[in-house]
């Protein structure tokens, strides 16, 4: 299993993650969100380009993701996305997750837009370990 993938099956299995954003203002923005894939080796969500997070992405390509899982572990992951158009990945999504058909109707739908992260790190942590992460991955693409 790749780096990413695990990172991936820990925010899968929590169901719903936390996405944190900066605005124009520099006030912090959280919300929850609830897919995540990997598309060409990278961390990757989806989003709706009408929506206040895309537009803070847009102009600040910065943002965390945190969610408390199973046996007192959580992940906080911190990094720099690039936004990407793509029916190839709008089709992998729509197959990880039949149910954003739903939401957006089919994979040519233009408001999909998703974010990967280009570099970064997802640090595990536990209440043990408190002081430190007990695991660290990087994201950094090479």
């Amino acid at each position: 299993m790749s780096n990413i993938q695990e990172v991936i099956d820990f925010l899968n299995k929590a169901g719903v993650f936390y996405i944190g954003t900066v605005d124009n203002e520099d006030r912090p923005h959280v919300r929850p969100f609830g897919f995540v894939m990997e598309w060409e080796g990278k961390l990757t969500f989806i989003t709706n380009n009408q929506k206040e997070v895309y537009k803070q992405l847009s102009t600040n390509p910065y943002a965390d993701i945190c969610v408390f899982g199973a046996d007192n572990i959580w992940i906080r992951i911190s990094g720099r996305v690039k936004l990407f158009q793509s029916v190839e990945a709008n089709k992998k999504a729509f197959e990880i997750m039949p149910s954003l058909k739903d939401l957006y109707g089919d994979e040519n739908n233009p408001v999909l837009a998703h974010f990967s992260y280009e570099e970064g790190a997802a640090a595990f942590w536990s209440f043990e370990s408190i002081k430190k992460p007990f695991k660290i991955i990087s994201l950094n693409i090479v």
